[in-house]
């Protein structure tokens, strides 16, 4: 027989237990009643607390063993897996702990080498001047990107290198003449 998986089956297999082992004693009390063979009196009270009596022993004997042998190694296997099931809980706490602490170190570690990377630069006078000359990009760059100061001529267009060439009325280039 499988052990039942889930509580509300081992709760049923239990109880099922318990009935068929009342209905074999208050069978064996019957067979034992009719056939004569312990205290038999003339009176049906003092018969029926006779067998009430026997089959409560019977039972609460049978309790007794079955808690002796069956309960306490049920008890065991249910201990020995929640010990388990804590155990692995605290493995992984522990595995997730150590991760976070590694996660860590790498950081730690990356910031040091960048820190030291930027201390190296800082120190070199190739970079300095490298900085200098891209302070001095930027500073053009501005400069380029502000407006021109002084009024447009509007009236005559700009040369924008394209002259000598002969253009159409539309504006497009005329296909060269073949000499």
């Amino acid at each position: 027989m499988q052990p039942a998986s889930n509580p509300q089956n081992a709760d049923e297999l239990r109880i099922l237990g318990l009935i068929s082992f009342v209905s074999i004693l208050v069978g064996c009390a019957i067979g034992v009643f009719d056939a004569g063979l312990w205290l038999v009196a003339d009176e049906v009270r003092t018969n029926a607390l006779t067998y009430t009596m026997g089959a409560f022993t019977l039972q609460g004997m049978g309790y007794f063993l079955w808690k002796m042998l069956a309960q306490d190694s049920m008890d065991q296997k249910a201990s020995l897996a929640n010990m388990q099931k804590t155990m692995s809980r605290q493995m992984q706490k522990q595995q997730m702990g150590f991760a976070q602490k590694q996660m860590e170190i790498e950081m730690k570690k990356q910031e040091m080498m960048f820190s030291h990377q930027l201390d190296q630069l800082e120190q070199d006078p190739e970079v300095v001047q490298y900085m200098a000359l891209q302070q001095e990009m930027q500073n053009a760059a501005e400069e380029a990107v502000n407006a021109p100061s002084h009024p447009a001529d509007k009236k005559t267009p700009m040369a924008l290198g394209a002259t000598g060439k002969a253009r159409k009325a539309d504006g497009t280039f005329a296909k060269k003449k073949k000499e």
